[in-house]
């Protein structure tokens, strides 16, 4: 095929997508397009989190903060079926994946919640936006991933996914 014509194919699936109010797949790992990390997983200075005595700091976040304005769309990074979702305490709204093999993911502070339990995601498909509930002091998601019910670093999960993280579970 010529180069003219995969750039119409491509420019026509992009059109597709826009008319039906839908975005194309996300890329592997893409969680909140635009982020910025504000706050990483691991021992932290931050006195709002809970207390940890194996950290020299005394303090321990469990998950990696992604900063980005509310309504930004918050996107499943893998494949899974939504376990939970609405509203709890320090999380504010939020959702709860299981993507099979001991793995969940949590999306905090979201202004809504765009799933309910028992829904079955693809990898790219939109979980929620991101706001400022629950215990946050500015809008961005919190994100946390548990492997076997312990926290893990989310952003070296991200990076080991595979090419089709709808692998790991789904629809």
């Amino acid at each position: 095929m010529n180069v003219l014509l995969l750039g119409a194919l491509a420019v026509a699936s992009l059109v597709f997508f826009l008319l039906l109010g839908q975005r194309p797949p996300a890329a592997a790992g893409e969680v909140v397009p635009g982020a910025v990390v504000s706050q990483p997983f691991g021992c932290t200075t931050l006195e709002l989190e809970p207390p940890d005595p194996a950290c020299p700091s005394g303090h321990f976040h469990s998950g990696l903060d992604l900063a980005a304005p509310t309504g930004t769309p918050v996107l499943a990074p893998a494949g899974g079926v939504v376990v939970g979702a609405g509203e709890a305490g320090s999380c504010g709204i939020h959702v709860l994946l299981d993507h099979g093999g001991g793995v969940a993911t949590l999306y905090c502070h979201l202004a809504q919640a765009l799933v309910g339990p028992g829904q079955p995601v693809f990898a790219g498909e939109q979980l929620g936006r991101v706001g400022a509930t629950g215990l946050a002091t500015g809008p961005h998601l919190h994100f946390e991933v548990h492997l076997e019910g312990r926290p893990v670093d989310p952003a070296a999960w991200l990076r080991q996914l595979p090419v089709n993280p709808n692998q790991l579970g789904g629809k």
